[in-house]
This record gives structure tokens, C-alpha cells and sequence, in this order.
């Protein structure tokens, strides 16, 4: 998940708060905003050179789902 965690804290205006949210927990629930969420997605698509599905992108919204996309693009 360290490298979910890297992913999502490279779009967070506030990084730090990503310490207290765990890996289950819904992102915006949490209190990351709509542009942090894009900056987010945009982080995932430079990790993996490609664009986003929008399947991909609607299922974003927790550490470990953004972990399991990249998981699952590097063969996870």
C-alpha cells in the first residue's frame, strides 16, 4: 500500500493527513477534495502511461483501491 499511499499524497494539498485515513476508508469522506481526487487520478495515469478508464476512475476512492489498480497494472 506504500506505493498507493505515494500516489495519492503527490495530488493532497495537505499530504500529511493522509496519515490518518486508512487504507478502507472512502477518500472524500475523509475529506479530500474533488481537485485533490483529479490530481489523484492524474498521479495514477502518469504511474501507469496510459489514461484512466472511467470505470477506473468511479473506483477510486480508497488507498486500497487506488492500490489495486496499480497492482493490477504492474502484474499484481
Amino acid at each position: 500500500m506504500s506505493d498507493a499511499r505515494s500516489v495519492i499524497k503527490e495530488g493532497m494539498d495537505y499530504p500529511h493527513l493522509l496519515d490518518r485515513i486508512t487504507d478502507h476508508e472512502d477518500l472524500l469522506t475523509a475529506g479530500i477534495n474533488s481537485g485533490e481526487m483529479i490530481r489523484i487520478a492524474l498521479s495514477c495515469e502518469h504511474r501507469l502511461r496510459r489514461a484512466l478508464t472511467d470505470q477506473e476512475l468511479s473506483r477510486l476512492g480508497t488507498v486500497a483501491a487506488v492500490a489495486e489498480l496499480l497492482g493490477q497494472a504492474m502484474g499484481g
